[in-house]
């Protein structure tokens, strides 16, 4: 019952969300551009209208109920089109991300736990926490030049060749990688000494079984508790690891629908892409919405009795 009431309420905080994000999206963002002096200087400025505001919302929701879709592209494609495309290719880092995350920060975190009672070593945990204290898009820019000069052999742009989305997953893995490495050292510190250790040590078990048969497995709760900051971790990384390696996939593409450069500059020709803006944003809530209803599904199976 109370797995059900925790499903419930992340339902009800994803359809807010999802209000939030369209009404903020759907804000009016046109700048007034007046001419001043005989300089003809342009001057920028902005004022709400309601009026705007209220026609950007009906004119979306126009769309969605008797044009079947969230509006158009600066391509004049409906947006449906590219949200499936670009999804698609960031589903595959995202994905293959989310797996060498949990499968290698679990075993780097083991290796960590041994690490501290061993004393210094430049590939356990000192490494860790040197590695987690750097900036993650100062990381991922260091990898991306040590390839290019150290590694050219390796295609690591474009987004063409059915390999192109295994080293966007490792760079876009790199940070939360870590954070599940520091996780999984801690958790199994918690568990070290503890009585039903000595008890299974004493019944002649090896070292390593009792760490895969009993520590780790008391360990998995803290660990699959994470999963959600986990993938929050992953698609904070996806922009700027798309946008460096030229992947065009879901982040890069909603980052061009913003159309930064000229929001910021006051752009009299601003192209709006909110549809696709909305679709893109929907879809990366659905990806966090389903890590959340896994969680809750899993740390059931894990957790302590």
């Amino acid at each position: 019952m109370l797995i059900t009431w925790k499903i419930m309420k992340s339902i009800l905080f994803f359809l807010l969300v999802s209000i939030l994000l369209i009404l903020a999206v759907l804000f009016p963002r046109s700048p007034d551009i007046a001419v001043q002096g005989r300089a003809m200087t342009l001057e920028y400025g902005y004022e709400f209208s309601w009026e705007a505001y209220k026609h950007n919302i009906s004119m979306f929701l126009h769309d969605v109920k008797e044009n079947k879709t969230l509006g158009f592209t600066r391509y004049n494609n409906p947006a449906e089109e590219e949200i499936w495309l670009h999804m698609a290719r960031s589903l595959k880092v995202i994905l293959a991300a989310f797996f060498i995350t949990l499968t290698f920060g679990v075993l780097k975190g083991i290796y960590d736990f041994y690490d501290r009672w061993s004393g210094w070593n430049v590939f356990g945990k000192g490494m860790t926490w040197l590695l987690q204290s750097i900036p993650d898009f100062f990381l991922i820019i260091c990898l991306q030049w040590l390839i290019i000069f150290y590694l050219p052999f390796i295609r690591i742009f474009g987004h063409d060749h059915w390999y192109s989305f295994i080293l966007p997953a490792f760079l876009v893995s790199m940070y939360p990688m870590l954070y599940i490495a520091r996780i999984t050292s801690a958790s199994l510190g918690s568990e070290k000494g503890k009585p039903y250790i000595q008890v299974a040590r004493s019944k002649g078990l090896s070292k390593e079984k009792v760490l895969w048969k009993h520590m780790l497995r008391n360990s998995l709760y803290p660990i699959f508790s994470n999963l959600t900051a986990m993938m929050l971790y992953l698609l904070s990384n996806l922009l700027i690891v798309e946008y460096l390696l030229d992947y065009r996939g879901a982040a890069y593409r909603m980052f061009q629908a913003f159309d930064v450069s000229k929001a910021i500059s006051g752009g009299m020709n601003l192209i709006n892409e909110s549809g696709l803006i909305i679709g893109f944003g929907l879809c990366f809530m659905i990806i966090v919405f389903i890590s959340q209803i896994i969680t809750l599904l899993v740390i059931k199976k894990v957790e302590p009795r």
